[in-house]
C-alpha cells in the first residue's frame, strides 16, 4: 500500500505553475510563479509554514531596503516630512515582519529537526539573508564580518562591500544635525563607514537638545520616528531569539557559533543608540 505524502496538500492545478490562460491578477502579481517556489523536502507539518514565512521575510527584507534607502536619499534631501512618512511605513513594514514568526512561533525541537537536517549546517538561517544584511547596514550595524558567508557569490559580495561602506540612515541624519547647527564632532559626521558605530556624548547630548528646544521640532519628529524603527527592529530580533531557544535550545549554529548566544549578542547592538542613551538626561 503506498502511503500518501504528506508534503504539499494545496490544489495540484494551482501549485503546477502550468500555463493555461491568465488573469490581470494572476499577471501583475506572478501568483502562478509564486505558488511553485515551496518545496517542501519533509513530511513534517510545519515545514510549509517555515518556507513560506521565509519567503515572506525575505520579500520583507527587501521591502524595508527600499523603504530606509528612500528615507536615507529624503534626509540628505533635507525633507523631513517625507522621511518622516517613509519612516511611518517603515514601521508598519516591521510591524509585520515580526509577525511572520509566528506561524511556527510554536514548533519544537521534534517538529524542527527534520526540516533542520535538509537545511544543512546553519547556512539557511533568516539572518544569512543577504538582503538581511543590507538592511542591518542601512541601520547601522556595520561589521566586516558579515560578509563572510557570501564570499562564493561575488556580485552579492561586492554589493555587500559597497553597501558596508556606504553611511547608514542614522549617519545621514547626523550630518543632518550639523547641518541644521547642532554642534556635532567631525569625527562622528565624517568618519569610515565600514567600521562600526560607536556611541559618543556629543551626539548625546544634540538629542537631548533637540527635544528640549521648539526651533528643532521637526527633528525631534524625526528622532521618534528613528526610535521606532529601533524598537520594531529589536522585536523582530527578540522574537528570532524566542523562537530559536524554542525550537533549536543551545545547539550549535552556522560555523559552530551558539545560535542562542548569536542572536542574545544581536538583541544587545542598539540601533541609533544615543536616541536611547538621551532619555537619561532629557
Amino acid at each position: 500500500m503506498v502511503t500518501p505524502s504528506w508534503r504539499d496538500l494545496r490544489p495540484e492545478t494551482a501549485v503546477s505553475g502550468k500555463v493555461s490562460g491568465t488573469t490581470r491578477y494572476i499577471d501583475i502579481f506572478q501568483v502562478r510563479q509564486l505558488h511553485t517556489l515551496q518545496r517542501p523536502l519533509t513530511e513534517t507539518a510545519y515545514e510549509m509554514a517555515f518556507l513560506i514565512s521565509s519567503q515572506v521575510m525575505e520579500l520583507y527584507f527587501g521591502l524595508l531596503c527600499h523603504e530606509l534607502a528612500r528615507a536615507r536619499r529624503e534626509v540628505v534631501a533635507d525633507d523631513v516630512p517625507a522621511t518622516l512618512r517613509t519612516l511611518r511605513r517603515s514601521v508598519g513594514h516591521l510591524r509585520a515582519l515580526e509577525a511572520t514568526w509566528e506561524s511556527y512561533a510554536d514548533m519544537t525541537p521534534l517538529d524542527w529537526n527534520p526540516i533542520k537536517a535538509k537545511l544543512g549546517k546553519g547556512e539557511a538561517s533568516s539572518v544569512h539573508s543577504y538582503m538581511f544584511r543590507h538592511l542591518a547596514f542601512l541601520l547601522g550595524q556595520k561589521s566586516p564580518e558579515m560578509l563572510e558567508p557570501h564570499r562564493s557569490t561575488p556580485l552579492i559580495h561586492q554589493g555587500l562591500q559597497e553597501a558596508l561602506s556606504a553611511p547608514s540612515l542614522y549617519d545621514e541624519v547626523l550630518a543632518l544635525l550639523q547641518r541644521r547647527g547642532l554642534s556635532l564632532p567631525d569625527s562622528a559626521v565624517h568618519r569610515d563607514f565600514a567600521e562600526p558605530y560607536v556611541a559618543r556624548p556629543e551626539v548625546e547630548a544634540a538629542w537631548v537638545q533637540v527635544y528640549h528646544d521648539e526651533s528643532f521640532a521637526d527633528l525631534r519628529e524625526l528622532g521618534e520616528a528613528l526610535t521606532q524603527v529601533a524598537d520594531r527592529f529589536h522585536r523582530w530580533t527578540d522574537a528570532h531569539l524566542t523562537v530559536t531557544m524554542r525550537t533549536f535550545g543551545a545547539k550549535p549554529g552556522y560555523a559552530h557559533t551558539p545560535a542562542v548566544g548569536w542572536l542574545r549578542d544581536r538583541l544587545e547592538q542598539v540601533v541609533f543608540p544615543e536616541l536611547w542613551s538621551a532619555r537619561t538626561t532629557m
